[in-house]
């Protein structure tokens, strides 16, 4: 893979502020796929100090940089909080750390719990209960509309079997591997009616009874 194009000022900026072991580079900046507005999402590792984290604007680019000692990535740490380090780009690895935690998270990918079908089901009938609170037209309905839209897609990553590595990617994927399923989701992102929240949620539960046949 390439190196990725980086506004000039960051590396140096991270660099100079932290000292890093390792930098990783993951989101749309590793990717390719940034464009106005987006943030810039990475890791430093440090030898020591305080988990961070640094929302600068550095040459006209909102950071997202989560800065962590590498004593917080030993033996009992979980790849699972962190699943996007298995696509990131490695920027600096003073120590082979960077490498190392990339290659712990791409194995989590890899043998990432699956949720057990009686998971997927409680799931779906949270997704159809909050439908029906999201009908009281109250400020706690409209809440509930908004949670549910939020968690849902991540549910139905889980339905489709698919590691949930946040809403851009997720998005993606679900337009390219489900393209009716995404056309219901974002319509009802789009304009949140019972109609189309109902078509979403419908959805979701044939995508469950397919898991279960």
């Amino acid at each position: 893979m390439d190196a990725p194009l980086l506004p000039p000022g960051v590396l140096p900026y991270l660099r100079e502020t932290y000292d890093p072991l390792a930098i990783l580079l993951y989101g749309s900046y590793a990717d390719g796929t940034h464009g106005p507005g987006s943030d810039l999402d990475a890791l430093v590792l440090t030898s020591d100090g305080p988990a961070h984290r640094d929302v600068s604007v550095v040459d006209g680019v909102q950071l997202d940089v989560f800065i962590y000692p590498s004593s917080h990535f030993g033996a009992d740490f979980d790849p699972g909080e962190l699943p996007q380090l298995a696509g990131a780009v490695v920027l600096l690895d003073r120590d082979g750390l960077g490498l190392a935690l990339k290659k712990r998270a791409a194995d989590w990918l890899a043998r990432r719990p699956v949720k057990s079908l009686d998971e997927l089901r409680v799931q779906t009938a949270w997704c159809r209960k909050m439908l029906r609170r999201t009908q009281r037209g109250d400020a706690e309905g409209l809440f509930r509309l908004h949670w549910l839209l939020t968690d849902s897609l991540e549910i139905c990553c889980d339905l489709l079997g698919r590691p949930y590595q946040g809403p851009k990617k997720s998005l993606r994927w679900l337009a390219e591997a489900r393209p009716e399923g995404y056309a219901f989701y974002t319509a009802a992102l789009a304009s949140p009616s019972p109609a189309a929240l109902e078509r979403w949620v419908s959805w979701l539960e044939a995508a469950l009874e397919a898991r279960e046949t």
